[in-house]
């Protein structure tokens, strides 16, 4: 099954773009090719929402990205020519983290609230995402693509629907509404024709 993945924040503009500024990367002594995700605007606490459905295999604090969140696919998803889990990160997170390690959650929940944490200019979202290698770690950083010069990382955008996580659930949420409804439409239609006969 192809991956998809909503956007995490809304609205969903677009700071800095994957794979951009590699000069300065290189400047300031990080060894990437150019950045490695997609910076969203944020404001300070804005909720986060999860890309997708989900366990969450990381919650705390890195060195250079501050407070973060992973989330691995519960099933597996095609990429080329295999099949592997994904994993979506969000960096930059305010230090009090709503989610566990361990916990599943839903397309649209909230994992955390945009902050300013680790080495960043401003509050904002860094969100990425990387296919995991097989019989890799959930915790661990080696990833399929580790030596594709972004740290194993792939551009979200080229895998997201174009829909809000936070609209998704809200959809997810109508479906046994929706559902009550057209039963007791049913019901009704049905009630009407035995009255005919």
């Amino acid at each position: 099954m192809k991956f998809e993945i909503f956007w995490p924040v809304k609205p969903s503009r677009i700071n800095q773009g994957f794979g951009v500024n590699g000069e300065w990367y290189r400047q300031n002594g990080i060894n990437i090719a150019g950045h490695n995700g997609l910076d969203f605007f944020a404001y300070h606490g804005q909720p986060i929402k999860a890309a997708h459905d989900g366990e969450v295999v990381y919650a705390g604090m890195d060195a250079k990205e501050g407070v973060g969140v992973v989330l691995r696919t519960n099933e597996l998803r095609e990429y080329k020519d295999q099949e592997v889990y994904f994993k979506t990160i969000y960096w930059h997170l305010i230090k009090n983290i709503p989610v566990k390690v361990g916990q599943k959650v839903k397309v649209g929940e909230v994992i955390g609230y945009a902050d300013n944490t680790g080495f960043s200019t401003g509050d904002h979202l860094h969100f990425g995402l990387k296919p995991q290698l097989k019989g890799e770690n959930d915790w661990t950083w080696v990833n399929l693509e580790q030596d594709n010069g972004y740290m194993g990382a792939i551009n979200p955008a080229e895998f997201c629907n174009g829909v809000y996580a936070e609209d998704a659930l809200n959809v997810i949420n109508e479906i046994p509404i929706i559902h009550k409804k057209i039963n007791w439409l049913m019901e009704l239609i049905s009630k009407i024709f035995k009255g005919r006969k």
